[in-house]
């Protein structure tokens, strides 16, 4: 996969700087990364999603191209920084994409600055700290690679939970990519603490009910980091809310079924969208 490209940068109120990208042309469509992931995370779907919207990606504080400021990171900051990259991106209005701690940020997006986002798509997350079913604890273990000794092994570790038993099976070529990757650009320890410390802390699902745009809840069926009880507790928690799961597969379906993705999330941006289960 490839880093998008266009980087621009923003520096917050609180005087962080981050990095952020811009590609396409259209209504912009704001994507956020989820826990110690960078802007290349949605390197599979961006160009195809760039050909209808104008897709703005950022690096989260403490990782990628973006500053790495002490913690902690609370989720309302984290918020902040989302409309922060937006207004730098000229969008004062947009769609917004949000997957595992990043669809966390969105939802708090979505509550805590609801004049900005049109469209919410959350993609394997849940409504917080009150998890309907948390993940098992070896689960968690190997996300924060218990036990490793490189960050090749840490990752290595985290790729066993990250993707469906089948995609490992059948791609070990991309894991040993992801792995590789991670390995010569590791997440500053600090700044993956902070950030893992603001997704298990945060709760924002008392205040979904506030939600009025049309949302999309994206989740993989095998999904054993957010098992997808939570995905269905996110339809019943936001009025209206819409859903599609991928069968086969796991966390990170969107690496596993790209072009089904971008399938999925156009036709919701566009109107329709899947209101049951594939």
């Amino acid at each position: 996969m490839t880093e998008p490209s266009l980087d621009r940068f923003v520096v917050t109120d609180d005087g962080v700087r981050l990095a952020f990208s811009v590609r396409g042309e259209g209504e912009p469509l704001l994507m956020i990364p989820g826990l110690g992931a960078t802007r290349r995370v949605y390197a599979p779907i961006i160009p195809a999603l760039a050909r209808r919207h104008r897709v703005i990606v950022y690096d989260p504080r403490g990782v990628g191209d973006s500053d790495v400021p002490g913690g902690p990171y609370p989720m309302p900051r984290l918020a902040a920084d989302c409309v922060a990259v937006s207004t730098a991106a000229g969008a004062p209005g947009f769609q917004l994409f949000g997957a595992s701690m990043g669809g966390l940020t969105a939802e708090h997006v979505a509550v805590l600055h609801p004049g900005r986002v049109t469209r919410l798509v959350l993609a394997a997350t849940g409504s917080g700290r009150h998890a309907t079913v948390p993940a098992a604890p070896e689960a968690t273990a190997a996300l924060l690679g218990r036990g490793a000794a490189t960050p090749a092994e840490a990752y290595r570790l985290a790729c066993s939970v990250l993707y469906s038993p089948r995609f490992q099976r059948d791609h070990p070529e991309f894991i040993e990519d992801e792995v590789a990757y991670r390995a010569s650009h590791p997440i500053p320890g600090r700044a993956f603490i902070a950030q893992f410390r603001s997704s298990r802390d945060a709760d924002v699902s008392g205040r979904l009910g506030e939600i009025a745009v049309p949302s999309l809840v994206l989740h993989g069926a095998e999904d054993v980091l957010v098992p997808l009880a939570n995905a269905e507790t996110l339809t019943k928690l936001i009025p209206g809310a819409r859903r599609y799961w991928f069968d086969g597969c796991g966390h990170l379906f969107f690496h596993e079924a790209p072009r089904l993705t971008v399938e999925v999330i156009l036709s919701f941006l566009a109107g329709g969208g899947s209101s049951a289960a594939s």
